[in-house]
Parts: structure tokens; sequence; C-alpha cells
């Protein structure tokens, strides 16, 4: 009994022994075929941001807004498009209250329709020249009533959701008595704050994170650093859809905010009979397939219709792409020029449409 027991372990011992034997052997072949191949994960560095300061040396954020006159530089690993400067890098200026902006006068000109967008960094032009973002674009192209000068003023703050976005209007942005009022929702605006860890509908901000943090291990062996690159491209992408989605449910409390959020903004336009535009921006993945945030377009459009808010969703203005090609960046999924020259001439038709009730006749 003793001996059958011993040979039955024997044979389990080397049987493992065989299997795990194997196992490193096909491992290490794949890894030198790997390395023979060149083949192994993508990690691109990461855009870097300098602030350099403005001519009036202020050093601290103004309430709804950044610190005035300063510059602030980012830098990427190359430039796809030949877009950036000599560096990779593109400016970022902001005026005397803080805003990505030329200089506004607060009292409104006469003779001057002012439109003022509200927004995040989708708005204020992350990664692309202040002459290309959405709203300058809108002010070339978009022709005022006779007799009247356009002017837009870009009130767009990185990292801001719809409740910011209703303090600026409230405490600063009628004080420069807007005709028209366009709000630039992003899908990541239901977020209380989308730099603090844990679940959130900014989907690319955690996925980059793995992307361009690699690990010691991925350093050393180009299987491990290919598989761990395609899984988390994968298992990422799944879960941060699954939040986002989630994140706009009737039961989530970051839908209730910022549905109150927009209907307070709705509210303050209407009470000043100031129209009011929402366009939804996208996020640039799968536009042209099986659009994964397509339930949170649909959430956000029927609740501003249920409201009497007109909406432009931007969702079928890029449906002939992809969505990389609209991209800032392969490590910055902002949208680029192209995205804001888009999004832009969507606008304008929009208005021009719908002229009389933006008081644009």
């Amino acid at each position: 009994m003793l001996e059958r027991l011993r040979r039955w372990l024997w044979d389990r011992r080397a049987k493992l022994t065989l299997m795990v034997g194997s196992s490193v052997l096909s491992i290490l072949t794949l890894e030198v075929a790997f390395r023979l191949g060149g083949v192994r994960g993508s990690y691109v560095p990461p855009r870097v941001d300098r602030v350099e300061p403005g001519p009036n040396g202020a050093k601290q954020r103004v309430p709804h807004g950044f610190i005035p006159g300063v510059n602030v530089v980012s830098r990427y690993s190359s430039d796809p498009r030949g877009y950036f400067g000599s560096d990779n890098s593109i400016e970022h200026r902001f005026n005397s209250v803080g805003w990505r902006d030329r200089e506004h006068e607060l009292a409104k000109p006469p003779g001057t329709l002012r439109i003022l967008g509200l927004g995040d960094s989708y708005l204020y032009g992350q990664g692309v020249r202040h002459e290309d973002i959405c709203l300058s674009r809108v002010e070339r192209l978009l022709q005022p009533p006779a007799g009247k000068k356009l002017e837009c003023i870009n009130a767009g703050i990185s990292a801001y959701n719809t409740g910011h976005q209703l303090e600026l209007l409230r405490n600063r942005g009628l004080a420069y008595q807007p005709d028209i009022v366009i709000l630039h929702f992003v899908l990541n605006d239901v977020e209380p704050d989308v730099y603090k860890k844990g679940p959130k509908v900014e989907f690319y901000m955690d996925y980059v994170r793995v992307q361009q943090d690699p690990g010691l291990l991925c350093r050393y062996s180009y299987l491990w650093s290919w598989v761990r690159d395609r899984y988390f491209r994968a298992s990422s992408a799944r879960k941060y859809i699954r939040e986002c989605v989630d994140s706009f449910s009737p039961q989530s409390d970051k839908w209730s905010q910022c549905r109150t959020a927009l209907d307070g903004i709705h509210r303050l336009c209407t009470e000043r009979k100031i129209p009011l535009l929402v366009v939804i921006f996208p996020f640039f993945i799968d536009l042209d397939g099986d659009y994964p945030f397509q339930p949170i377009h649909e959430v956000v459009r029927g609740h501003c219709d249920k409201q009497g808010i007109p909406v432009l969703d931007l969702r079928n203005t890029y449906r002939g792409f992809h969505g990389p090609e609209l991209w800032v960046h392969p490590t910055d999924q902002h949208p680029n020029e192209k995205a804001h020259e888009l999004a832009a001439t969507a606008i304008v038709a929009f208005l021009r449409e719908r002229a009389k009730q933006f008081g644009l006749q």
C-alpha cells in the first residue's frame, strides 16, 4: 500500500515537473521570439505641463478661474500631425481673469452680441491653439444680426464639472451680460472630482495611467510587456465603460447632482431670458462602431428634451471617425483641432437653423 502511494506521488511529481518545465520552456521560447521580432507593449511617455508665470507675477488661482496671466506649456513625446512647436509643445495662455482667452471688458460694448462658453478641458482646448478651439471658430463662422459684432467668451476650466459651471455662471459669467450661453457637456462632467482615486466616469485618466506605468517586469520581459499591454487595454476599457454608464443611472448620486446643476444653469438663463444651448461631446473611442457610451448620450439628451433645453448631440458629427485620429496625441484623448473644427461647424449650423430662438435674426 505504501509502495503504491509512493509510486503515485512520484508519478504526480514527475508529471508536474514536466508540465512546469514545458511551460517555462514555452515562455522562454516566446520571450526569445518576441525579442527577435522586436515585439513588446507600447508605453508612451505622458505629456509634461509647465506653468510659466505671467507679467503680473500672480501665483494663486482666482475663484472660478486659473492663475491670471500665466502660460501653461504642455510638452508631448512626439508630434504625429506636425501641429506642435519645435519641441513638441503647445502654449495655453490665460488672461487677466484666469481664463484661456483674450481680454474681454466686463461691460458689454454697444452693438455686441455675446456668447459665453461654459465647459471643462474640452472647451478650454487642451493641446490645441487658441484660434483652433471650437468657440474661437464659432466666433469667426457665425454671422451675427445686422449691425452687431459677435464676441465669444471662453470660460472653460480644466476638470470643471456641471456644478462648478453653475457657480461660475452665477458668480462671474452673468456679469458679462451674455446673450447666449453654450454649455459644452462632456461625459465626465458628472464627476465631483476627476482627479480623485476610485471609480469614475473619466474613462481615460486611469486607462492611460496604466499604459504609461508599465512596471519593473516590463523593462526586462518583452513577452510580459506585450501581454500586460493587451490585457489592460481590454480589461480597463470594460471596467471604466461599465462605471461610466452606471454613473448616469437613475439611482446614481453623481447624475442626480449633475442633473440638478444643469437645471440650475437652465433656470438662471431662463430668468434672464438668455437662450441656453447644451452641446454633448462624446469620448473619442469606437465612434464608427459599437460606441460604448451611447447610453449616456441618451440619458443627457433625454433630460434636456424633457426640460425644454435645446441640445446638440455631437455623436453623429463624429460618426465617420474611429476616434484616435481626433485625439490631440496618442497619450492625450482630448479633441484635436480637427475635432474642434467639426464641433464648431455643427454648432454654427444648429444656431443658424434656430436663429430666431437664439436672437440671431
